[in-house]
């Protein structure tokens, strides 16, 4: 079975792709996490984020906004001082932020309301600078809505991850298997 070449790079990544990257999402909760663990990876592996994935659902209460957004100063303490996460300062305070501004807007609209509610192949075939021209207005709207660390990058991967964008390659098993599968999410 032919997959994305990145796919191959340990057995997490393998899962990753073939159970979850690409395939639409239309929870709050999956979309902040994937949104957060995009932040994180920032500079980062996306195989050191995936090893401490579960560490991270702990520590952040499974990305439940509402009880994120309470986050205080001794929660950012706290999660300074757990080694099993990717200890960021700006990072976790930027994800208690962007758990206020979900408070504030609803991100599966923010997410996929600019697309129509569909997905859209992606531009595999296209340089950085087409992809940061594509996606400036998305990262414009995420950040009026209040969200931090949401710049081209980030912004075009968490599209990636939560299957806004479809950039399976286009041999890969997964691109025609998720193509358009977004389906009803209102």
């Amino acid at each position: 079975m032919k997959r994305c070449t990145w796919a191959s790079d340990s057995a997490e990544m393998l899962v990753y792709h073939d159970k979850e990257w690409g395939i639409p999402k239309k929870k709050v909760s999956e979309l902040f996490e994937c949104l957060t663990l995009e932040i994180f990876q920032a500079g980062l592996s996306w195989s050191t984020v995936l090893r401490k994935r579960d560490a991270f659902r702990k520590d952040f209460v499974h990305f439940d906004v509402a009880k994120i957004s309470q986050f205080n100063d001794d929660d950012i303490e706290r999660l300074m001082n757990d080694e099993a996460i990717i200890r960021n300062r700006a990072k976790i305070i930027a994800t208690i932020e962007n758990a206020k501004a979900c408070m504030n807007n609803d991100l599966v609209r923010l997410t996929w309301q600019q697309f129509n509610f569909m997905q859209m192949d992606g531009l595999n075939d296209n340089n950085k600078n087409d992809i940061k021209k594509f996606i400036k207005p998305y990262v414009k709207s995420f950040k009026d809505a209040g969200f931090k660390r949401v710049g081209p990058t980030t912004l075009y991967s968490y599209f990636q991850a939560v299957g806004v964008i479809n950039d399976h390659e286009l041999d890969c098993f997964r691109h025609d298997e998720i193509n358009n599968a977004v389906g009803d999410l209102l």
